[in-house]
């Protein structure tokens, strides 16, 4: 089995890749994160609840937003997996994926393992939209990558009202089904999430019209799943999607 790491800024996705190419998957906090021996500790316990064992692991593959930890994942593989960790980037090319942007190698791990997987499983005209801490729209077109967007989360957005008002209260994360809100609450949930939602819209629209192309829409991350049906753009939901791109590169770097 392989072991897949998706490290993001808030948390970091563990997951482990069976026979039956269905993914076993934990969650960690990132900034618990101080050594490959604790690191190491939270993923043994895991193993032991779900009777896995070290042997189980062949390899190690890893997407990392956080490069201070990148080390903590790379002693973790050498010390306790006995392998070389492989981590996700731009440099390895893959089922011939051009990255057509200003600076391929500021793109995020985490991005390319979405290209990726999209690409593999949803064809050459893809978005891909990751809703995590951030926000990111990634355009496949013609089996290249062409661009995308960034912005912040939900968790992100909401967090940044609620530290510096004194009155505003948290909320549920629910979009509402009508555009004119009557209190607060209504009031943040449409401003934050029903407006980011129409945003996201209307920027795909416009990039179909600008490229004169129809896409597939996948939608990944943590928020995806409550998305799923609250706007017409998405086409599926794939909750696996940026670790099936890690398990992909990984693959394809060890050939």
């Amino acid at each position: 089995m392989e072991l897949l790491c998706d490290i993001g800024n808030t948390n970091t996705v563990v997951g482990l890749h069976q026979a039956d190419n269905t993914f076993k998957i934990w969650r960690m906090s990132t900034k618990t994160f101080a050594t490959e021996d604790e690191v190491f500790s939270l993923l043994y316990t895991f193993f032991q609840v779900a009777g896995i064992h070290l042997e189980d692991i062949s390899d190690l593959g890893v997407a990392s937003v956080v490069p201070s930890v990148n080390y903590i994942f790379t002693k973790l593989g050498e010390k306790y997996f006995k392998k070389q960790a492989v981590f996700v980037s731009p440099y390895v090319r893959i089922f011939d994926i051009n990255y057509k942007a200003d600076y391929p190698q500021e793109i995020g791990p985490d991005r390319i393992a979405n290209v990726i997987a999209a690409k593999k499983d949803y064809g050459d005209n893809v978005i891909a939209i990751d809703f995590g801490t951030a926000i990111t729209i990634d355009v496949l077109q013609r089996g290249d990558f062409t661009g995308g967007a960034i912005l912040p989360g939900f968790r992100m957005a909401m967090m940044a009202l609620f530290s510096d008002t004194a009155q505003l209260p948290q909320v549920e994360l629910q979009i509402p089904n009508y555009s004119l809100g009557t209190n607060t609450i209504d009031n943040i949930q449409i401003g934050i999430l029903k407006i980011t939602i129409l945003g996201i819209e209307r920027l795909i629209d416009e990039i179909k019209q600008e490229t004169g192309m129809e896409f597939q829409v996948i939608s990944t991350g943590g928020m995806g799943k409550t998305l799923k049906g609250s706007s017409y753009i998405f086409n599926t939901y794939d909750p696996d999607l940026t670790l099936k791109g890690i398990l992909y590169f990984l693959r394809h770097a060890r050939k």
